[in-house]
């Protein structure tokens, strides 16, 4: 039930947010696997977050939320722009398996990623790379890697 009502308040969230710049949901693949959103604030700045599976260092349900500087670099391509972007947030999971069974894993995250938007279909493509440091149940580094896709709109 609980699972179901942290989705729940994320996509309306997400869904409900009145965007400077644009707004998209999706899925992540990867470590974490799972629903990806991001709600642009500017044309520089959004916040991305994601509901997901994580089975690598922790196995269990994996939530984050991360403020994104968009645009920190762009990469001229034969069809468009490749964007790359960087951010702060934090990290979530709640540990299902082994030692730390029952434990929630909790610290800040930084991701590095590049986006790349198509115009039709509204779609936007993106893979990165983000750094965590998990401070509960014990201090620790952990790296997750994803690609996804999200709808803008």
């Amino acid at each position: 039930m609980m699972k179901f009502f942290v989705l729940l308040v994320l996509l309306t969230t997400f869904l409900t947010y009145r965007a400077y710049a644009d707004a998209g949901i999706g899925i992540v693949i990867g470590d974490p696997t799972g629903v990806s959103g991001r709600v642009g604030l500017d044309n520089s700045h959004s916040l991305e977050g994601a509901l997901a599976f994580s089975s690598s260092h922790y196995e269990g349900l994996h939530i984050h939320g991360t403020y994104l500087w968009d645009r920190a670099r762009t990469f001229s391509t034969s069809e468009g722009p490749l964007e790359m972007y960087y951010g702060l947030g934090v990290r979530i999971i709640t540990i299902q398996d082994g030692k730390y069974d029952g434990d929630i894993a909790i610290g800040p995250r930084a991701p590095l990623g590049l986006l790349y938007n198509f115009n039709n279909p509204n779609l936007e493509v993106f893979g990165e790379v983000s750094a965590a440091l998990d401070l509960a149940p014990k201090t620790d580094v952990d790296l997750d890697v994803g690609i996804g896709v999200r709808v803008r709109f």
